[in-house]
């Protein structure tokens, strides 16, 4: 597969992360484990910002052994388990002091099919990573990826030259933050679909 360009470490930062989430779109995503590597075109994605975000982890600014990564300068990962099952990747998109990031939702995988496959079992291909705990899985992250850098040899973020049109991204409230009240419909969801 051909190289892109390593994304710069600005690229991350933003006081917007809704316009982060959607720039990551078609973005390649890329592991590289004692395993092998593995990459995936990011297709799915939801912006978490701000202390005053009801559905963030840092909501009102809250400092904890978990949440402290969200509070670092962007371009760090921020991986965290999720009901004591499953792990999730977002990037750190804040200036430092600042809590905000993207959640990686989904991607298609381009390279490593075989160890992919090995790594999520009898599921078809187009189920190998539709969802956040799945990326994870696809790419075998864990807790030992949080707080690496997203310009790093173990992950990291490459750029392709691929433009995704705006007509084929699709903008809906972000899946399972029913608690966050006013911030449960917010449209920060951001969709890559070529059919739309």
């Amino acid at each position: 597969m051909t190289a892109g360009r390593k994304l710069a470490e600005e690229e991350f930062l933003g006081n917007d992360p809704a316009d982060r989430a959607r720039f990551f779109l078609g973005k390649l995503l890329i592991s590289r484990t004692p395993e092998g590597r593995v990459s995936g075109l990011i297709c799915e994605t939801e912006a978490y910002g701000g202390a005053e975000d009801k559905a963030c982890h840092a909501y009102g600014n809250r400092k904890t052994p978990r949440t402290r990564m969200l509070f670092c300068p962007g371009g760090v990962a921020y991986v965290y388990f999720c009901y004591g099952m499953h792990h999730l990747l977002n990037f750190v998109t804040g200036p430092e002091g600042i809590p905000q990031a993207v959640l990686i939702r989904g991607i298609w995988i381009r390279e490593g099919h075989a160890l992919v496959r090995e790594r999520r079992g009898m599921v078809p291909e187009r189920e190998w990573a539709n969802g956040p705990a799945k990326v994870c899985e696809a790419l075998g992250l864990d807790l030992g990826h949080n707080g690496l850098s997203l310009r790093g040899e173990s992950i990291w973020v490459e750029d392709l030259g691929l433009v995704v049109p705006e007509k084929q991204v699709v903008r809906t409230p972000r899946i399972g933050v029913r608690y966050a009240e006013e911030w449960a419909e917010k449209p920060l969801r951001f969709v890559w679909d070529p059919q739309a």
